[in-house]
């Protein structure tokens, strides 16, 4: 249950820093408690999201009503 949670928090703490806003304490914490492996995890995950939302947005910007 204790990865669930930690997975959890790694996209918690990727989501904060797309929109750079951290505090320090957060930082120190995440630092203690994740690995480097859910980090790259989260990001590669909240980024292939991004980049799909983008694409799905502009296909119906430029949809011919």
């Amino acid at each position: 249950m204790s990865s669930k949670l930690s997975l959890g928090r790694a996209f918690v703490a990727v989501l904060w820093s797309f929109l750079g806003i951290r505090k320090d304490s957060e930082y120190q914490t995440d630092i203690t408690k994740l690995t480097i492996g859910q980090v790259i995890f989260a990001g590669i995950a909240c980024t292939l999201l991004f980049i799909a939302s983008l694409v799905t947005l502009v296909y119906f910007v430029t949809q011919k009503a």
